[in-house]
């Protein structure tokens, strides 16, 4: 199925996320500081910015829609890695590895459940707004 052309801005960036994730994963084990403050100006300039438009734009409209469940999880999601990254900054190995384990499901979960719901129950408003306020 092709996405929704005001989506895709968003699902694109889906792409360097699951680098970053894998990453994670893959050095995880001789993860150190230098790595995290890497890391954290990476979450600070890419994955910060998408998490905002979700959270101000489609999950509270998707939340009006009905769509709950699909809210709750982008939401718990979205705090996990908030709650990971000073470790992960530090140079938390086993931090570093779950933050990424759980990128690389959050954005599969994206891909395949949140955004087909975005195209599906929002109206055109809400996707111009997300068109327009995702990161270039």
């Amino acid at each position: 199925m092709q996405r929704d052309r005001r989506l895709t801005g968003l699902s694109s960036e889906h792409h360097q996320s699951l680098v970053i994730a894998r990453r994670l994963v893959r050095e995880s084990g001789a993860w150190t500081a230098a790595d995290g403050e890497e890391f954290a100006a990476r979450f600070a300039a890419e994955l910060e910015p998408h998490f905002r438009v979700e959270e101000q734009v489609l999950l509270p409209a998707l939340r009006e829609a009905g769509e709950v469940a699909l809210v709750a999880r982008t939401e718990a999601d979205h705090a996990f890695f908030r709650a990971k990254l000073p470790a992960v900054r530090a140079g938390d190995g086993a931090a570093a590895r779950a933050l990424g384990e759980r990128l690389g499901d959050h954005v599969r979960f994206e891909e395949r459940e949140l955004f087909p719901a975005c195209e599906a129950r929002l109206d055109d408003a809400v996707l111009d707004e997300a068109f327009r306020r995702a990161p270039k």
